[in-house]
């Protein structure tokens, strides 16, 4: 399983964004959803409810399976029950993996897509640990754990990001 972590706090979030903004929290409901609860429904509703309480003007809550797969994030945009609330959405804010980011911004070329995820790996989600652990980092993270892998949150403390939802 990948696994993909947080590059923001929820202050930075809410540096990037504007009253005025039409956000769109898009989440999937795959991978990331085990990441701490990075991703999944109960995050995104989170995330938007708290956005709206802090005065944030959230138009929708997207839950997809996989982001990382380019045809199902570009349904999205044509599809008559959500082409146009995507339209008028000036921000998406993706709870994914970094394939899902790419991919919306390639579909959703005219919004502000907040680059939020870091892909650091993949994972194995246990029954004897309860909870999904970086088995084999990318090459890139520098990051070395041990046999039985390393927990999210150490994997986040060592890169300087962060785990779970906002």
């Amino acid at each position: 399983m990948i696994i993909s972590l947080r590059k923001l706090t929820y202050e930075e979030l809410k540096n990037q964004l504007s009253k005025e903004d039409k956000i769109v929290v898009w989440a999937c409901n795959n991978c990331v959803k085990f990441c701490d609860k990075f991703g999944g429904r109960e995050t995104m509703n989170n995330l938007a409810e708290k956005l709206k309480t802090d005065g944030y003007n959230v138009v929708r809550r997207e839950l997809i399976g996989m982001s990382c797969v380019l045809d199902l994030v570009h349904l999205r945009a044509i599809e008559e029950a959500t082409k146009k609330t995507f339209e008028e959405a000036t921000v998406i804010i993706p709870l994914t993996c970094e394939d899902g980011y790419e991919n919306l911004k390639y579909i959703f070329k005219d919004k502000k897509i907040i680059d939020v995820p870091k892909t650091i790996g993949l994972g194995i989600l246990s029954t004897e640990w309860h909870t999904l652990r970086l088995s084999i980092p990318f090459e890139e993270t520098g990051l070395k754990p041990p046999a039985e892998g390393m927990t999210l949150e150490s994997a986040a403390k060592q890169l300087g990001i962060y785990a779970g939802p906002f």
